[in-house]
């Protein structure tokens, strides 16, 4: 399915432009191992799956001299877009700091059948960083600023690259439309000239027919 929109750009090695931008996939591909190191050691196994994922898929695409990349580049460009949307509405609700919300029963009361119990929230905030936390907490800071610097350059590169591949596209074939209405233009230059040809046709089948009629012979005066 990621591969139908990739559907008229030519399949092979891209073109010099996006091969010199190697070093910089090179990158991606580092800081995508990082973040995925992080989230998986910071026990969030949902955003280090997705992290390895995308790594996955960054590899198929650098495979082979990036033979793979004009099929999957923007497949990675709106998959990567789309998870940095997701990375950045918690990146910016806790960089004023981290909340922690938790719920404690404060009174019990019992009235004949009744049973009141009173709930007191406590919303905890600490700094995004914080030294008196343990690894867990600091780790997972570091994987919520990596992750979405990481998505935004997979993002930009994929997208470049395939917006280069479509240009290279258009340059080096014709657009198909404009193959297929010079087609019908001269299919109907074809027609026209058939159709202009007929009468002249009919004109001389009927000037060259056969006399029919009675015949009558000369008399000498």
């Amino acid at each position: 399915m990621l591969s139908d929109l990739a559907v008229g750009l030519p399949q092979g090695p891209p073109p010099q432009a996006i091969l010199e931008k190697r070093h910089w996939w090179t990158t991606l591909l580092v800081l995508l191992i990082v973040t995925a190191l992080f989230e998986f050691s910071t026990l969030d196994v949902v955003g280090g799956m997705l992290t390895a994922l995308m790594l996955f898929l960054a590899c198929m695409m650098l495979a082979d001299g990036m033979a793979e990349l004009p099929r999957y580049a923007l497949a990675f460009s709106m998959l990567s877009m789309l998870c940095l949307f997701f990375e950045m509405v918690p990146l910016l609700s806790s960089i004023g700091g981290r909340s922690e919300v938790s719920v404690e029963p404060v009174d019990r009361t019992t009235s004949k059948n009744e049973l009141r119990i009173t709930y007191t929230t406590i919303i905890k905030t600490t700094p995004f960083f914080d030294r008196s936390k343990n690894y867990i907490y600091n780790g997972g800071s570091v994987a919520m600023i990596l992750s979405p610097a990481t998505m935004l350059l997979g993002a930009y590169l994929a997208g470049q690259a395939h917006v280069e591949l479509q240009s290279n596209a258009d340059t080096r074939d014709p657009s198909p439309n404009l193959t297929f209405e010079a087609s019908r233009n001269a299919n109907n230059r074809t027609v026209a000239r058939i159709r202009f040809q007929q009468p002249s046709s009919a004109t001389e089948t009927s000037s060259n027919q056969r006399f029919s009629g009675p015949s009558h012979r000369l008399e000498p005066d």
